[in-house]
């Protein structure tokens, strides 16, 4: 409910919460989008990780940690995140022909929901 009042402080108090105790990868995710929304790029960057160290496979997850990253300062890290999400799923990234182009296909931020929802988490 937080989320959808507006109140993000309130919402990654909540997730915060949930991720006290066995939270699923979904939920990890959700406080990193939360987190990035308030551009805490390095505490988003953290929900991304453990959202990756609990479910390897989960592309968006692993998209979200690039852009925090590269928000936060550290382009050569997002690269390889960028890269990750790649290697998992290759539509999630785009690269132009002659590689000058780096985009991402989906929107700059996989949301909370839709992403979560395609993870199975």
């Amino acid at each position: 409910m937080a989320w959808e009042d507006g109140d993000l402080t309130a919402a990654v108090n909540l997730l915060e919460r949930a991720t006290a105790n066995d939270a699923p990868a979904s939920v990890w995710f959700d406080l990193g989008v939360a987190r990035q929304d308030l551009r805490d790029h390095d505490g988003a960057a953290r929900a991304y990780s453990k959202a990756l160290e609990l479910k390897p496979d989960y592309a968006e997850a692993a998209l979200n940690l690039g852009i925090a990253l590269q928000d936060g300062g550290a382009p050569d890290a997002a690269i390889g995140a960028f890269a990750r999400a790649y290697g998992l799923r290759p539509a999630i990234v785009r690269i132009d022909r002659d590689g000058a182009d780096l985009g991402l296909a989906w929107p700059p931020v996989a949301r909370r929901g839709r992403a979560a929802r395609g993870a199975g988490a």
